[in-house]
């Protein structure tokens, strides 16, 4: 008897990456639970018993791609942790080059209406208990209090979450080269931090 394996990714990832191309394709306004699951290659009652709705949708899409950049973010991070200026400028390059041509993942980072029309999918960032900024400085301050446990955790928490949101400032309007930015972010950090700059 020979067993055969699905070699497709489960429904939920096939879901959610349909989701995303369709969005970027066709806009979340006009995004339609049926015509993602005719995207995936599942039946409209697989979706909806995967997800229940739009909204539940969007945000286990917004979960999805959030964490994804976490990841790899965190990665460039320890990279580099015993160089906060680096691991910064690491971090925040990370996330300029990432989110440049991603407008899923910029409009997460921002919570901006972007051109392509994201309005719904940004209200339902703005509706979730802890927002895409909260996870991420949290996420952060404990990956730092964790491997740099030299550092005073009160500033790491400041430094923290001003490294977010400046980056994500810088995000909206830029100034500058990437580079520039970055540097400039991890200035900022060393001395919130007090630590030396190269």
């Amino acid at each position: 008897m020979t067993v055969t394996h699905d070699a497709r990714p489960p429904v939920r990832e096939r879901l959610l990456d349909a989701a995303r191309l369709l969005i970027e394709t066709r806009g979340w306004p006009r995004l339609r639970v049926a015509h993602v699951a005719t995207e995936a290659g599942v039946s409209r009652q697989s979706a909806y018993n995967e997800f229940g709705s739009k909204a539940a949708l969007g945000e286990a899409l917004v979960i999805r791609e959030f964490e994804r950049h976490l990841t790899g973010l965190s990665e460039c991070l320890l990279d580099q942790r015993d160089d906060v200026e680096a691991a910064v400028v690491e971090g925040v390059l990370y996330t300029f080059r990432q989110a440049a041509p991603d407008p899923v993942l910029r409009s997460i980072l921002t919570s901006a209406r972007l051109g392509w029309s994201a309005e719904e999918l940004v209200d339902v960032l703005r509706r979730r208990k802890d927002p895409p900024l909260v996870m991420a400085v949290q996420t952060f301050t404990d990956l730092v209090a964790r491997h740099r446990p030299d550092l005073d955790p009160e500033s790491v928490h400041l430094a923290v979450d001003m490294v977010c949101r400046v980056t994500i400032s810088y995000l909206v309007t830029p100034q500058g080269t990437a580079e520039e930015s970055a540097r400039r972010i991890a200035l900022m950090a060393t001395r919130v931090l007090g630590v030396p700059v190269r």
